[in-house]
């Protein structure tokens, strides 16, 4: 670093210590060091080669990843770039030079743009882990399984659920599995269609699905639409569709009698 770059260096440092960066604790003075002199370094590197370089790339990510773990807004995040634009100005005003303010000004979309990335990764994780957490697969017994669906289903969660569902028939060798839907308010088409072709696909697997719960409104909803269920075993409630399940496994449930010793 050339001895005019170190001069607007230090001050610059100084001004992002004050920022949200080390003031909530995200990063600490020492850490915000290396990666002031990281970013610093490689901003007057992508002015050399007149685009932004790898390793350049490499610390926008660590910021962008690290500013979106630790809650602060994509504009804090992208502070710590943008920070440096009144010193970079300082230092190339009267050069007729504007390459590295462009450069700079990349820099800070591109950690924006990393930014919501890796937010959209999180926000999908998190729905994924919302799906496993509100729709369990449950193994009732040695060859059934339960699937109680709750809330409102469009056609991409059915599809998931679904999915699934088939892969725990596979890894369970299930023969009955039961889908409840007394907990979803309403069905549509789509979402109607896939539970038709997920009880084409269980007798595929060489299963048998029983759908339970189904309400009047839905019921009516299904006719209206031209819904075909004939093909589909159906019972009122689940408690019918777990005895019907254990009958068609010649299974039952005995009640142990306590003898009264007189």
């Amino acid at each position: 670093m050339s001895v005019k770059g170190q001069e607007a260096f230090t001050p610059w440092l100084s001004t992002v210590q004050k920022t949200p960066w080390v003031t909530r604790g995200v990063v600490s003075i020492e850490e915000t060091e290396r990666l002031g002199r990281a970013l610093w370094e490689g901003m007057f590197l992508a002015a050399s080669t007149g685009c932004l370089p790898e390793v350049l790339q490499k610390t926008l990510q660590e910021i962008s990843v690290m500013g979106s773990r630790n809650h602060l807004t994509p504009t804090e995040t992208a502070q710590f770039v943008f920070s440096m634009r009144p010193y970079v100005k300082d230092m190339v005003r009267g050069q007729g030079d504007n390459l590295l303010m462009t450069l700079l000004d990349e820099a800070g979309v591109y950690v924006f743009e990393v930014y919501l990335k890796s937010r959209e990764e999180v926000i999908l994780n998190q729905r994924q882990d919302l799906l496993e957490l509100s729709t369990p697969v449950i193994r009732l017994w040695d060859g059934i399984l339960a699937v109680p669906l709750i809330g409102t289903m469009d056609s991409k969660r059915t599809q998931q659920i679904m999915e699934k569902l088939l892969n725990m028939i596979v890894d369970t060798s299930a023969r009955v599995t039961i889908l409840d839907i007394t907990g979803v308010p309403t069905v549509d088409t789509m979402v109607a269609n896939h539970i038709l072709k997920t009880a084409a696909a269980v007798r595929l697997l060489g299963g048998s699905l029983i759908i339970t719960g189904i309400s009047p409104a839905i019921a009516q909803t299904m006719v209206y639409m031209g819904v075909d269920l004939s093909s589909v075993i159906t019972r009122s409630i689940m408690q019918d569709g777990i005895a019907l399940a254990l009958d068609m496994l010649d299974k039952e449930i005995v009640l142990k009698s306590h003898s009264t010793a007189g």
